[in-house]
């Protein structure tokens, strides 16, 4: 009996002693990559982008369809040609392959710094509007929707993150 006793004190003096916890910061999430694609900036910057890719890609093509053009005249000449200038051939071949591989690589790099370089210009555009609007809306934390598993659709501010940035950005 007393430690029946014991324990009903123990439940009432826990029940009345223990406080309901509640969160007081404001969290809302967007979806960042979205925000970005689908912003007239954003859509502007990745046109540019493909245009670049594509201008690339068609010198390229025309550099790779004389390289073919060369192989494959050497291959006719082989049987013709002295041993000497057939290696002659072959190594300027392999000059201009190599050649042709640096280019490649020297596009890819530049696309990847224009790319970066405006991502951190368009990047550093939004964040003083997210503070902004962090700041209007008494919000404590705002996360990425990669970096969250789920949550109420009422507070994904995606669409409101957008306007403002097509509001503000041009």
């Amino acid at each position: 009996m007393k430690n029946f006793f014991f324990l009903l004190i123990s439940f009432i003096t826990f029940c009345f002693f223990s406080s309901i916890s509640y969160s007081n910061e404001k969290i809302v999430f967007i979806n960042f990559e979205y925000v970005i694609n689908n912003s007239d900036h954003g859509k502007l910057i990745f046109l540019d982008l493909k245009k670049i890719r594509d201008a690339n890609i068609k010198k390229l093509k025309v550099k790779e369809k004389k390289l073919k053009d060369k192989d494959k005249d050497i291959k006719t000449k082989k049987n013709i040609i002295s041993k000497d200038d057939m290696n002659k051939q072959i190594k300027s071949l392999n000059a201009n392959i190599k050649e042709f591989q640096d280019l490649k690589r020297s596009m890819e790099k530049d696309l990847d710094n224009i790319r970066s370089k405006k991502m951190d210009n368009f990047m550093s555009q939004i964040n003083p509007l997210l503070e902004k609007y962090m700041d209007e809306n008494s919000i404590d934390i705002m996360l990425d929707t990669k970096n969250m598993l789920i949550g109420k659709k009422t507070i994904n501010k995606s669409g409101e993150i957008l306007k403002l940035v097509n509001k503000n950005i041009k």
